[in-house]
């Protein structure tokens, strides 16, 4: 059998910076927008919180759907790659809007939502698309290891980025401390115009390699869902990828309340926002070879242990020292930040929960099992931020104004301790995903098999 091309580091660096495009749009809306929402547009947590689960709820019909349409596309650039080409242009100008406002009240609400959920509809198309271009670059596992660690590289150097440079664009853009809507919308611009070349630069250096066999039959939809929904690994990975991205993105929507009213310095806001980001990077570029060596589920397992023990140890830090004691809370935010090298790879075990149906079955449902896994991580920004607000409202949160003692209680407690837990409740999904390297590399062989002989039979 003809040995697989390896993917070339172009490939690798261009396939990454489709994740540094996305975080400066998504990124800043994560962590950003909830504070706009209730400290600039005057919005109750409770209204904010309410947005965001009524968009990941429209998401749980529209993310699917689009992956079955994505999945069924036929052009000459391939299934998805045409949907990053034409629908990033219009994921930076929703971006925008997405930070600007219009009216007040009621008006203000509606406009918010409507912006919120047709950007997070955009970035669907997008970045749903962009993560399904490694299942169709190459079966080979050590380059789709790679791929996801790149694309995790990329996709947190863009947030040390984006948090790096975000807080004195917005003073500067301010005139002071206190951060106007005006100036989110002038930054927001700036991300945007960024971000669509990164985006055209992957289109035109990633290809799709793994195309459906010639003489595959096109099953409808709902054969399509059934196929997803009864692949074992998959459901497996997208409990996983629900808890680890509820503590994940949760903790970055809300933790620059956590900076501002419980630090109170404004002034290390970017250092705070930002080396997590970086040590990141650091922890993904230092283990991404051991990930093949010595498999996903330990190397997992290891980040969310040290994850969850740093947060929950930032929280008692804080409370023990009245939140004084800096230097070691910026530490533990950096061991914090290394310990998510695992963020990539649950995405590094999709390829072989589709390659395990596709064996089973015959069917490789590439857009929608990418859609549902997607939905995962949407729906954990969503419960992680919108909870988030919701307890804060409950304790005692009142934008703009000094905190009372039970209120930064509870957001110290909601923004380290909870999230720390649920880092370590990744680890029981995490013991229950039942592939390991051996038993997928059987069945890439199985597979490649079966598609050389089909091949050979239509040239007979």
């Amino acid at each position: 059998m003809e040995k697989t091309k390896r993917l070339s580091r172009l490939t690798y660096f261009a396939y990454a910076c489709g994740d540094f495009a996305s975080n400066l749009c998504w990124t800043f809306i994560g962590s950003y927008l909830s504070v706009f929402y209730t400290d600039v547009v005057g919005m109750a947590p409770a209204a904010a919180s309410a947005i965001m689960l009524i968009a990941r709820l429209w998401d749980g019909v529209n993310d699917p759907m689009f992956g079955a349409i994505a999945e069924r596309t036929d052009t000459k650039w391939g299934r998805f790659r045409p949907y990053i080409l034409f629908g990033s242009p219009i994921l930076a100008v929703l971006s925008v809007l997405a930070f600007t406002t219009i009216g007040s009240g009621t008006t203000a609400v509606i406009y918010a939502a409507v912006t919120y959920i047709g950007c997070g509809m955009m970035y669907t198309v997008v970045n749903l698309s962009y993560g399904s271009l490694s299942t169709v670059m190459t079966r080979d596992p050590e380059d789709i290891a790679q791929l996801n660690s790149w694309r995790m590289m990329g996709s947190n150097l863009g947030a040390v980025a984006l948090n790096a440079i975000t807080p004195p664009l917005l003073v500067a853009f301010s005139g002071g401390e206190s951060y106007t809507a005006g100036a989110y919308t002038k930054v927001a611009i700036i991300f945007a115009i960024c971000a669509v070349p990164l985006f055209f630069f992957v289109f035109k250096m990633c290809k799709e390699t793994i195309k459906p066999e010639a003489n595959a039959v096109k099953v409808p939809i709902s054969q399509s869902i059934k196929s997803v929904v009864t692949n074992g690994p998959l459901m497996t990975i997208f409990v996983l990828q629900l808890v680890a991205m509820t503590a994940f993105f949760g903790r970055m929507g809300v933790v620059i309340y956590y900076l501002m009213y419980n630090l109170q310095r404004y002034d290390l806001i970017s250092a705070f926002m930002s080396l997590p980001s970086l040590f990141t990077v650091i922890g993904i570029f230092a283990t991404k070879n051991f990930t093949v060596r010595f498999g996903k589920k330990r190397m997992a397992a290891i980040g969310y242990i040290g994850a969850g023990t740093s947060l929950i140890l930032i929280y008692f830090v804080g409370s023990m020292s009245n939140y004084s004691n800096i230097q070691v809370l910026l530490v533990l935010h950096c061991i914090y930040g290394l310990f998510c090298f695992s963020l990539p790879i649950p995405k590094a075990m999709v390829p072989d929960a589709f390659n395990y149906q596709q064996d089973k079955t015959g069917i490789r449902a590439d857009g929608t099992s990418y859609a549902t896994v997607s939905l995962s991580t949407k729906f954990g920004s969503a419960i992680g931020v919108s909870g988030t607000l919701l307890i804060m409202g409950s304790v005692g949160y009142v934008a703009n104004a000094e905190q009372t003692a039970s209120a930064l209680a509870g957001m110290n407690a909601t923004i380290n301790l909870m999230f720390g837990i649920m880092y370590l409740i990744c680890l029981i999904p995490l013991a229950l995903y039942p592939l390991n390297e051996k038993r997928s590399a059987e069945i890439v062989a199985r597979l490649e098999q079966k598609s050389a002989a089909a091949n050979a039979a239509q040239d007979e």
